[in-house]
């Protein structure tokens, strides 16, 4: 079993799996203790000595943190110059006691990127908008409030959206699909809510507004969408959309609220597109 000293930053994150690779510089010191000569065809080789497991240390007294770990292989790394351990689990450690700050400051850290990660999960890899699973998870929390007599969905869906992906390809119908994520979410602030991709061109919006002011905070989402074309070499690309809105209130419950939302839609593009129906 090796031994190995380490600075207290290093030891602790080790001890933490924040690091799984510990490295060393090749020397003279790592290269005797690691290379193993062997003479194969009248030729010296080396190979790269194995241990089982490491002492880790940090200090060198008998009071000194150590860990006994796991060492699943050593490699060299030509690139970098340098022998590599990787770490496996803890087999023993002694006294190895964090101080409460340390720990404190480390679960925080871990809640953090804990929530980090649960929004990246929650959101569409394209557009960035909140994606159909989260609205789900939400539309449940947000129909059972107090306040869910003010809670409404509005339907948007890009219009000829087909035919922007069969005459400017794929890539151009990702770029109307981002700008549109961009400018919902933008309107979304203003209308108290939050906007999911609810599947290919179609978008939700869930918010809690008044009927009498949505009228005119949609007018202005859908003159905003309209006022920047996309480039594209062919031609400009110009976005409408069509939206259906629907109120809680007037629902028998969040489903049928969401399906009078998308008949909402259906309606506006049937009255020739570019227009909000109210259902």
């Amino acid at each position: 079993m090796q031994k190995i000293s380490l600075s207290k930053e290093l030891f602790e994150n080790i001890l933490l799996k924040k690091v799984t690779i510990l490295t060393k510089e090749n020397n003279k010191y790592w290269k005797k203790v690691l290379l193993e000569p062997k003479i194969i065809n009248n030729s010296i080789e080396y190979s790269i000595k194995q241990f089982e497991t490491l002492s880790i240390t940090n200090g060198l007294g008998k009071e000194s943190p150590s860990l006994v770990i796991e060492c699943k292989k050593i490699d060299y790394s030509s690139s970098k110059d340098c022998f590599e351990f990787t770490l496996g689990k803890v087999v023993e450690q002694k006294n190895t006691n964090l101080g409460e700050d340390y720990k404190d400051n480390l679960i925080e850290q871990l809640l953090k990127e804990k929530e980090i990660l649960e929004d990246k999960m929650n959101r569409d890899h394209l557009t960035n908008t909140y994606n159909r699973r989260k609205m789900e998870d939400d539309l449940k929390i947000l129909s059972r409030q107090s306040n869910s007599g003010f809670l409404s969905a509005i339907f948007i869906d890009a219009d000829r959206f087909k035919g922007i992906n069969d005459t400017f390809g794929h890539e151009a119908g990702d770029k109307v699909l981002i700008y549109l994520g961009e400018k919902l979410m933008k309107h979304a602030k203003i209308l108290n809510g939050e906007v999911y991709r609810y599947g290919g061109e179609e978008f939700l919006i869930l918010c809690f507004i008044t009927k009498k002011h949505i009228v005119q905070k949609l007018n202005d989402l859908k003159e905003d969408i309209k006022s920047k074309k996309i480039y594209h070499p062919l031609r400009d690309i110009s976005i409408t959309v069509s939206m259906g809105v629907s109120f809680f209130n007037d629902s028998k419950d969040a489903n049928e609220m969401i399906r009078k939302a998308d008949f909402g839609v259906y309606r506006a593009k049937n009255k020739g597109r570019d227009r909000i129906e109210f259902v």
